[in-house]
């Protein structure tokens, strides 16, 4: 598929339109959420019975605090090492971002003050169905206990086995959550919504998942304030005749294994790499076993495009707006900054999207389906409200009364200016 000026838009939204959901999930989705809202934890442990294949009791549905931190003698000194190395590099990045968003200034005579404030509780959804995934549980609680989020529930899938579910509260318990509900699917998502008899709600709810998490968050969304859209794994390489396209196979497969609904791809400056990284591909896309979810997900979903210019390709790559984006091709620093619309990207012959997924420190937590047009992917901002504190003085109220006079009559509002004279007019205490 050549890729031009002229048909890059078109060509991006045809790869969208393809890679859509089903929209048969919505009623499902629905009664779920309704019978959790209705029954509470009697759904809950219903649906985990009937979903999950997992029977629990109601002294099991919520996890404490105390009782993840024993889980951590449970783990290898290797695998709490990493763990922890992870944590060190989120905090890292996070904590940056969290220094910058206290400001206090002083403009025209008066002090204006902007600091943070935790939100009081966030509720997080972690995918566990076909494996566990403790990096994304780090990913979601390190930035909010940095953030000082006063009750952080992470809500995930039930374990069959108790050797996951262990590694699972531990991660859980070195993110700083506090509380684990093991509830998975459109049933967490409603239970964090709403609450239940056991399980207070929460004000927010943040996560990846699959198609009926995100359903369910839509559904909730009019009650709860949720984040974005990060559903099924997407990446995008771009190369070049110089490119290590072996690599670029190898990531391309890596991040297809998440599950057969991923959107992988790549967009190539010329022809002689498409044919290359194809070639590539199918070496090793031989060697997987029939039916993995690699290999379903590269023929459902899989694309090589040629762009006849970097300014096509770009175009491609920011109405497409992937998760992911590896950029193995030599461009020079001036065509990189033409990618506006991206969850995250990585350059240079040493890309990984496994580098980022594991170690770099910004989160993997995602927009998908485009959202990566409007925002960013999840940081410590997701879980505190920033608030302004304006402290005026009398020179200030004096310079506000005779410039903006005219706009306060401009507008009809005669008592706005009665108000600011007072203001002008009484001593301060």
């Amino acid at each position: 598929m050549l890729v031009s000026r002229n048909n890059a838009a078109e060509t991006a939204l045809q790869l969208r339109t393809r890679a859509a959901g089903d929209s048969e999930i919505k009623e499902i989705v629905r009664e779920i959420v309704e019978d959790v809202r209705k029954e509470g934890d009697e759904a809950l442990i219903r649906l985990a019975s009937q979903i999950d294949r997992v029977d629990l009791s109601l002294e099991e549905l919520l996890t404490e605090r105390e009782e993840m931190k024993e889980s951590l003698q449970h783990l290898p000194p290797d695998l709490i090492l990493a763990l922890k190395t992870l944590r060190r590099n989120i905090q890292a990045f996070e904590r940056r971002i969290f220094k910058r968003l206290s400001i206090s200034l002083n403009i025209n005579g008066y002090a204006v003050n902007f600091r943070p404030i935790p939100l009081e509780s966030v509720g997080c959804y972690a995918p566990g169905g076909l494996a566990s995934y403790p990096s994304t549980i780090m990913m979601l609680g390190v930035p909010g206990s940095l953030a000082g989020v006063e009750r952080l529930v992470l809500a995930t899938p039930p374990r069959r086995n108790e050797a996951d579910k262990r590694l699972v509260m531990a991660a859980a318990y070195l993110a700083g959550f506090h509380q684990i509900l093991w509830a998975g699917g459109a049933q967490a998502i409603a239970a964090l919504a709403y609450g239940t008899q056991r399980l207070r709600r929460v004000m927010k709810i943040l996560g990846p998942g699959n198609r009926f998490v995100l359903e369910a968050k839509l559904l909730v969304s009019k009650e709860v304030t949720v984040d974005f859209t990060a559903g099924p794994t997407e990446l995008l390489v771009v190369t070049d005749c110089h490119s290590p396209h072996g690599q670029a196979a190898l990531e391309l497969l890596a991040q297809a294994e998440h599950s057969p609904d991923t959107l992988v791809g790549a967009i190539t400056l010329d022809a002689e790499s498409g044919e290359q990284l194809l070639s590539k591909l199918n070496e090793l896309l031989e060697k997987l076993p029939e039916g993995s979810a690699a290999k379903k997900s590269i023929a459902d979903n899989g694309f090589i495009c040629a762009a006849d210019s970097w300014e096509a390709a770009a175009r491609f790559i920011n109405t497409l707006a992937p998760e992911h984006i590896l950029v193995y091709a030599r461009v020079g620093w001036r065509n990189l900054r033409m990618i506006r619309n991206a969850g995250v990207v990585s350059y240079g012959p040493a890309s990984s999207s496994v580098f980022l997924d594991y170690y770099a420190g910004p989160s993997h937590v995602l927009p998908t389906e485009g959202m990566a047009s409007i925002r960013g992917g999840l940081t410590v901002l997701d879980y505190v409200k920033l608030l302004p504190v304006v402290k005026p003085t009398k020179p200030s109220l004096a310079k506000a009364l005779k410039n903006m006079r005219p706009l306060i009559l401009a507008e009809g509002l005669p008592l706005h200016l009665r108000a600011l004279e007072g203001a002008l007019g009484h001593d301060a205490k």
